[in-house]
């Protein structure tokens, strides 16, 4: 029998689709962080299309795979519900949240035992009560900030992450803060790391 080639062109996309199955290294990351948690180190994409990772616990360390599912987040950097649950118990978020909780209180809810906090802070240059709404005003400015700088992270290049993506991306960072804003930034270093790779 003859072999039969495709043409070039075909070819072409053969390839690229090929390559599009594969989940880059800001993929690979973010299934892993669903999947293992934030300490999971050294995530890497086998042949087997299994992703294999370093899991420490004290000096004891060890290798372990897992299989990626669509659910996983990996191609539409959407964080799943796991990864949702990991952001916002992770330890700085955990002792920011009560804290933002109570100066929304203090300045939304009028009560007395909100007045009576705010007069906590009451200083010569201001009541405490004008200190919670600066505090509560510099709080929000500083993470519509990290909601824009996590954006342009996500739409940009290398990671090129859908709409989709930072629309479930962007309210976590507003809430959250820097510890989701960060997670963001090591989702970019680890695809550049990828692509240097590659």
């Amino acid at each position: 029998g003859q072999l039969h080639l495709p043409p070039a062109g075909q070819a072409w996309r053969l390839g690229s689709a090929r390559r599009k199955m594969e989940l880059s290294g800001g993929e690979v990351t973010l299934a892993t962080w669903s999947h293992a948690g934030f300490g999971a180190k050294q995530a890497k994409l086998r042949a087997d299309k299994k992703i294999e990772y370093v899991s420490c616990n004290g000096d004891a360390c060890e290798k372990l795979c897992f299989t990626p599912l669509p659910t996983d987040g990996g191609r539409t950097f959407k964080p799943s519900a796991a990864l949702v649950l990991r952001l916002i118990t992770q330890p700085a978020a955990c002792a920011f949240l009560p804290l933002a909780g109570l100066l929304c209180f203090i300045v939304f809810v009028p009560t007395v035992p909100g007045d009576a906090l705010a007069a906590l802070l009451d200083s010569p240059f201001a009541s405490g009560a004008q200190l919670c709404v600066w505090a509560w005003r510099l709080l929000l400015a500083a993470h519509c900030l990290e909601a824009a700088l996590a954006t342009a992270v996500l739409l940009s290049p290398p990671l090129s992450a859908p709409l989709s993506a930072v629309l479930a991306w962007a309210p976590l960072v507003l809430v959250v803060g820097f510890p989701v804003t960060s997670r963001v930034l090591k989702l970019r270093s680890a695809e550049v790391r990828a692509k240097r790779r590659a």
